[in-house]
């Protein structure tokens, strides 16, 4: 590891690393693979990857600050269910398929009362 600091296995100061390199005001909240290549910038252990990962699991403030990727999903709503046999059906075509006795496709056909084929 050329141009880096050896770090020994002292927590307090692989702790004070990770803190300097993630807490200033500057830089704002890096998420965990910005703070890994800012730390190795300058230093490197053996469990470099392993300790970032744990420092920022623990780490109150990353894990209330998270920002959601995903759109809220609208609430779920109960299926009603069918009075009887194939009155409300579900078609599926699988097609293109290699041909045989001159079909190319399936067609399948279920009764969503009976989960009928």
């Amino acid at each position: 590891m050329e141009g880096q600091i050896y770090i020994p296995n002292n927590r307090n100061l692989k702790e004070w690393i990770l803190q300097e390199n993630h807490n200033p005001v500057n830089i704002g909240h890096p998420e965990q693979q910005r703070i890994l290549e800012l730390v190795k910038r300058n230093y490197w252990w053996p469990e470099i990857k392993e300790d970032v990962k744990k420092y920022m699991q623990e780490y109150i403030k990353c894990q209330q600050n998270k920002v959601q990727h995903q759109q809220k999903s609208e609430e779920l709503h109960l299926l009603e269910i069918p009075q009887g046999l194939w009155q409300e059906i579900s078609i599926n075509i699988i097609e293109p398929l290699p041909r045989s006795n001159g079909m190319d496709a399936i067609m399948v056909i279920v009764d969503k009362f009976m989960k009928m084929i």
